[in-house]
């Protein structure tokens, strides 16, 4: 547009303006209010450009994101929406998905990963436990309550043998304390049947 022109290359005034298209310096600031603002949001949008290269560099190069969020001095969102498209870009976009059904909670999935690592397992492996764990978790479960209960009957009957134990051990005591005062009885009743006796004797 000719007002552009005059103005941002040829630096001419409001009022030169005016008098060489015949137009009112209101409408003059307007259009050049509205091409300064289309100008900052096309250098931004090169800026963003600009940053996202860098930062995607930087994530080839294996850096992570706090160091390229240093690097760049990008905040958290900001950085975050860049390794989500880095990934994208990558094809890793099932990254991407998993970070959105976890909500952001990654720790299981790292420590089956350390867990596959330290054991030396292959992927293959780790679904064949995880299918065989799917089928066979509901009925170890249920195995587990029956052990549990019989346990527990276990426990009971156990219980119940001791407080027999107990009292028997009671019983048997009382019985001892019994056998021992007829026992003494006995040796009474024979000292005084063999003092009768001699007594008979010599009686006689």
């Amino acid at each position: 547009m000719h007002v552009i022109d005059l103005y941002f290359n040829q630096h001419k005034s409001y009022a030169e303006i005016a008098q060489i298209e015949g137009i009112s310096p209101r409408d003059i600031h307007t259009i050049i209010k509205e091409e300064q603002a289309r100008r900052q949001q096309h250098k931004d949008q090169q800026q963003q450009e600009e940053q996202s290269s860098k930062a995607y560099k930087l994530f080839s190069e294996g850096k992570r994101p706090v160091q390229v969020a240093i690097t760049l001095n990008l905040g958290q969102s900001q950085l975050t929406k860049l390794y989500i498209d880095y990934w994208k870009l990558k094809r890793l976009h099932i990254l991407n998905l998993i970070l959105k059904e976890t909500n952001g909670k990654l720790g299981p999935f790292l420590k089956l990963y350390r867990l596959i690592k330290e054991k030396g397992m292959s992927i293959e492996q780790i679904v064949d436990a995880v299918e065989i764990a799917i089928h066979k978790l509901p009925y170890m479960e249920n195995l587990y309550g029956q052990v549990k209960d019989e346990v527990n009957k276990l426990q009971y009957i156990r219980q119940g043998l001791l407080n027999d134990i107990a009292a028997l051990k009671y019983k048997i005591s009382a019985l001892d304390k019994t056998a021992f005062s007829i026992e003494q009885d006995c040796k009474r009743k024979y000292q005084e049947l063999q003092e009768f006796n001699d007594k008979k004797d010599r009686t006689e």
